[in-house]
């Protein structure tokens, strides 16, 4: 069949050269179409329930909002965890579903359920928008001229630039945080109503049912038809105060008889304030109490292009519809991340290309074959990218960066030397010249006979990348991009290979061969005549004794692989720069958002005492769409780094980070401090619910219970050395004033509890009554008191209550008025209450800090009954992704087996292709080890790869031996086997040196973006360094498993 195949594009080069040309054609376009991103999106398929609850403590909300929404969604099919976390007023819901639901079916099913769950009439519930863990590629603020009032930006980021950039396609959301939103503020207060004998719940009723437009359906007039409106709609603040609330003797009472009427703002969720520093002239910018649009991509776009349109759509609101003096600044973009990996792939891309082909011409001593082996490079990427384009599989990094060009040749390399090597044969038999039929007839017959052999050992190759398709949630999300994109750029190489190769060494040295020539066809390389000399006489002193070659070599392996096991660490996967830095820190429960916010001044100039440092972005609280359920204690900043080619002082980020750190932790004593990465956070919590290392889990019913167990594991964590930034999430309880109403007490007056629970809430937090309309724009209608009736404990006990008799009774009569403290924050999985315990893990690796911490509690923690404990954070990624490893490497080895059994006939042939697999994995165990890296799921990777790439250089090896025994020349069984070795000493020598060179680049790579594919390229070069034993030791294997059956024949 493929000699078929070789035989048929022989006698067809121009449409093979036509095809090959149309994929270069295809796959150029493919790659200008082609989604490029940093990190793909490794989230779940996640659907958030956002239910507000404004005004309520966190123990009731979870109580009206939260419980009812658990049991009524708890049918929700398809789903792997439920979580959720309640604070003050907020309450959100997480479901993660099984792989393989979609976005829209996941949203569909928990829709289907929410609608008959029964839920406070003043709950507002909604679902957040479709967006993922590294959904949020881009960040903006508005810079304005000093008359602008936060009020007014905010007012201007509602209405005019949040709905227009939602317009942009691919847009999930964008997400407001900081400003301050406008409201319409009746300030009244007892006395005025008193002086008037009205109560709090006239005035209220007055504004709701003065703020109304209706219709009276069509009043007809001869044969035209007029639609009646009532218009009594509250459109500007004299509308307002002429709302008439009673009347005393046939003289109205207005609402500005009774009240002040005040443009006032919203009490704010959160803070926001930036500064930016010019990274050429060091000008600093600075904006505090400013507005910041965060733009959520949703899921399945391609970044790049949307923030391409969202930039246009900035660039047309900053120019025609924003006022003078207000315009948009970008704050943060993900193209520039996207940019530093591509300009990381495109380097190591170039110093791979440029190693393979300087390889390729020491070896063939040809530049013509050089350069042929060296078009497969660009040819089987372009159809790689093809394919992605049809395959709807993004570009990023892992993908691109991972790909090694000496594997990728590997199939045409064998092929060009076998060319090669059989025309300087015909030349010397020949040296007349050939004619080109006689030239078609070598290209076909030496093509044909190696033809079948590079087939099957490219095929074991993509058949050996099949545990990777495996992988689940989070390792599947990241790595089964790359295999798919090294398979379709390895196929292209073998189409490439058996089609056109061929063809194109038949017509580069048609003339050559032709014509007479003096000269030898093959360039005689002097070091690559004195290595060979040496191979053959390594192997010539080995062969003769061939047992203890291989004895040595088994006890060789077996000492370093015991040695990797018990040295090599575990982790998930190494962190990838992000050329940024996020920090959490988190100030004593019960601060207030104004008192939290005089320790931004300290945290800025701290940063930017650091020259590194480019951009401060700092959010104080949370967002206004609730999808952020943290209290205003909690900071959080986004640094951006400049370029680390201009920073002055040439140091580490992990020094910089050090640094900063000592300096945080020196002007903030007390305040807890985690270190992380923008992305790296999102998709941590998102998948595991955590954003550290690791998390450990208490379930159960009663929080003091969980808590006190809580404090003990800490203890216990602490003391095990790595442990850093340990914590408990869930903070502690904070105070809250109880005002538990009388209801025997207040009968005696003829007041209900809901007259005085009203009152509460009307006085102090404030009422909403209606909405003020001004154009298309849209305000609250607040009524509450006056400050001075509500600054203090003593005022709010006095707050007066009006009796059916027309009394005033003090709130403190009516009501139990007491300080308590009651949780700030109510976490729950899978319908019980959680606490957990983090804690990042520096100077060892995660595999066995959680042993020891295992063993620790274990030894000194006994749980009461009804508490459960559990593992997560990134090493519950870490145990499902080494779980699924354990099982499909060896699946995926006995499934090479069979399949080259199939090719072999024989259980010996078949073992003995697969004899280089352990030398190359105890490579690639000691290159880690002397890399100082730990085993994590990017290494397994490479691991996985050295398994077809080991077996293909074996298989060529096996295959032509055996051709050699077929033919019977040599009845000496060691001269075969020499024989063999000397053939295939060049193409196996190759084949392993491009695939080693050609991953150099990437495993020695350090700017943005190399971190994740580093292991994997480590293993892969310490593997393959360790392959070029098997060229000694697997002919001396071979003489051993054969010679007993070559005698006998």
């Amino acid at each position: 069949m493929i000699e078929k195949l070789i035989h048929f594009c022989l006698g067809n080069r121009i449409p093979s050269l036509v095809l090959a040309s149309g994929i270069v054609v295809f796959g150029f376009w493919s790659w200008t179409e082609l989604k490029k991103e940093a990190y793909p999106d490794v989230g779940d398929t996640q659907v958030s329930v956002i239910a507000l609850l404004p005004g309520r403590a966190a123990s009731e909300v979870e109580r009206r909002v939260t419980l009812p929404l658990e049991r009524g969604l708890n049918s929700v099919p398809y789903v792997l965890t439920r979580r959720s976390k309640t604070i003050f007023g907020l309450s959100v819901l997480q479901f993660v579903f099984e792989d393989g639901v979609s976005d829209f079916m996941a949203r569909q099913l928990v829709l289907e359920r929410l609608r008959d769950v029964d839920l406070p009439e003043e709950a507002e519930i909604s679902l957040a928008p479709l967006t993922g863990p590294v959904g949020e590629i881009f960040r903006y603020t508005l810079e304005a001229d000093e008359e602008w009032s936060p009020m007014q930006l905010r007012t201007i980021q509602d209405w005019t630039v949040i709905p227009a950039l939602r317009q942009v396609p691919g847009v999930a959301d964008i997400v407001n945080f900081g400003g301050l939103e406008k409201q319409y503020h009746i300030i009244t207060s007892p006395n005025r109503l008193y002086r008037y004998h009205l109560t709090l719940s006239d005035l209220l009723d007055a504004v709701r049912s003065n703020n109304r437009n209706t219709g009276g359906n069509i009043l007809t007039r001869g044969d035209q038809g007029f639609m009646v409106r009532g218009l009594g709609a509250i459109q500007s603040k004299e509308d307002i105060h002429n709302i008439v609330v009673s009347a005393v003797g046939g003289t109205p009472i207005y609402i500005e008889n009774l009240a002040s009427v005040e443009e006032y703002p919203r009490r704010p969720d959160g803070i926001f304030e930036y500064v930016m520093r010019n990274p050429i002239t060091g000008e600093i910018r600075t904006r505090k109490s400013g507005v910041q649009g965060i733009v959520a991509m949703r899921r399945g776009e391609n970044p790049s292009e949307i923030i391409g349109r969202v930039q246009a759509k900035i660039e047309f609101l900053n120019k025609y519809s924003l006022p003078k003096g207000v315009r948009i600044v970008a704050t943060y973009d993900r193209t520039e991340l996207v940019k530093y990996t591509v300009r990381t792939v495109y380097r190591t891309l170039f110093e791979g290309v440029s190693i393979v082909t300087l390889v390729l011409i020491f070896f063939l001593g040809s530049v013509r074959s050089a350069l042929v082996v060296a078009f497969t490079i660009p040819v089987s990427l372009l159809f790689g990218f093809g394919m992605m384009k049809l395959t709807g599989i993004p570009a990023n990094l892992l993908s691109l960066g991972a790909i090694d060009f000496g594997i990728i040749v590997d199939g045409a390399v064998v092929m060009v030397e076998n060319i090669f090597r059989k025309y300087s044969e015909a030349q010397k038999k020949q040296p007349s010249g050939l004619s080109f039929s006689q030239l078609l007839e070598v290209t076909s017959v030496s093509a044909g006979e190696i033809g079948r052999e590079i087939f099957f050992s490219i095929t074991i190759i993509i058949f050996a990348y099949l545990p990777i398709f495996t992988f689940q949630r989070i390792e599947g999300k990241l790595f089964s991009p790359m295999a798919f994109t090294l398979s379709f750029a390895i196929l292209g190489s073998l189409l490439l290979t058996i089609t056109v190769i061929p063809v194109l060494m038949l017509l580069l040295y048609r003339s050559r061969m032709e014509s007479y020539s003096h000269s030898s066809l093959e360039w005689e390389n002097p070091i690559l005549n004195k290595i060979r000399e040496g191979y053959h006489f390594l192997l010539s002193q080995r062969i003769q004794s061939p047992g203890k070659t291989v004895f040595y070599t088994f006890l060789f392996l077996g000492f370093a692989f015991a040695l990797g096991y018990s040295k090599l660490g575990t982790e998930f996967l190494p962190e990838l720069d992000e050329g940024a830095v996020n920090i959490r820190c988190f100030f004593p429960v019960g601060m207030h958002l104004r008192a939290a916010e005089k320790y931004l001044p300290i945290v800025k100039d701290s940063l930017l005492q650091h020259e590194q440092v480019e951009t401060v972005l700092s959010q104080l609280g949370r967002n206004d769409e609730g999808t952020d359920p943290y209290g205003p204690n909690r900071l959080e900043v986004l640094v951006g780094l400049k370029d680390y080619e201009l920073w002055k002082e040439k140091i580490s980020k992990q020094e910089l980070l050090r640094r900063i750190e000592k300096d945080l932790r020196e002007k903030l004593p007390g305040v807890q401090l985690l270190f992380s990465q923008p992305i790296l956070d999102n998709v941590t919590e998102s998948v595991t619910g955590s954003v550290s290392d690791l998390a450990i889990f208490l379930n159960g019913e009663d929080l003091p219970t969980l808590r006190s167990n809580a404090d003990r594991i800490l203890a216990l964590i602490r003391e095990i050395p790595g442990a850093t930034d340990s914590g408990i999430e869930q903070e502690r309880d904070q105070a809250q004033l109880s005002i538990e109403v009388d209801r025997r007490r207040s009968a005696r007056y003829g007041i209900n509890a809901s007259e005085i629970l009203d009152t509460v809430e009307a006085a102090i937090g404030g009422t909403e009554v209606g909405e003020v309309y001004e154009g298309s724009k849209r305000f609250d209608i607040v009524v509450r008191y006056s400050t001075d009736f509500r600054s203090s404990l003593e005022s709010v006990k006095n707050l007066l209550v009006t009796s059916s008799n027309g009394g005033r009774i003090p709130l403190a009569e009516l009501a139990s008025i007491e300080l308590k403290d009651g949780p700030t924050i109510i976490q729950r999985q899978d319908g019980k209450r959680q606490i957990s315990v983090r804690t990042n893990i520096r100077g060892r690796d995660q595999g066995g800090f959680v042993s020891e911490a295992k063993e620790k509690l274990a030894e000194h923690l006994s749980l009461p009954e009804g508490v459960t404990l559990g593992w997560g954070g990134q090493f519950e990624n870490l145990s499902r992704a080494g779980e699924r490893l354990r099982i499909v490497i060896p699946a995926t080895l006995i499934a090479i087996f069979c399949f080259l059994y199939g090719i072999f006939r024989s259980p010996r042939y078949a073992l003995l292709s697969m004899a280089g697999i352990p030398v190359s994995i105890t490579g690639g165990i000691l290159a880690l080890l002397l890399r100082g890296m730990n085993f994590s799921v990017s290494a397994g990777v490479g691991f996985v790869s050295l398994f077809g790439i080991s077996t293909m250089t074996c298989v060529l090896f096996v295959s032509r031996m055996l051709h050699i025994l077929g033919e019977g020349d040599h009845p000496d069984l060691k001269q075969s086997v020499l024989k063999g070795a000397a053939l295939q000493f060049r193409p196996r020598l190759m084949t392993i040196l491009l695939a080693l060179f050609g991953l150099i680049p990437a495993a020695t790579a350090s700017g943005i973006g190399s971190d994740i594919q580093r292991p994997l390229a480590t293993v892969i070069v310490g593997g393959l360094t360790m392959e070029l034993f098997t060229l000694i030791y697997l002919p001396c294997i071979f003489y051993l498993a054969t010679r007993n059956e070559y005698r006998s024949q």
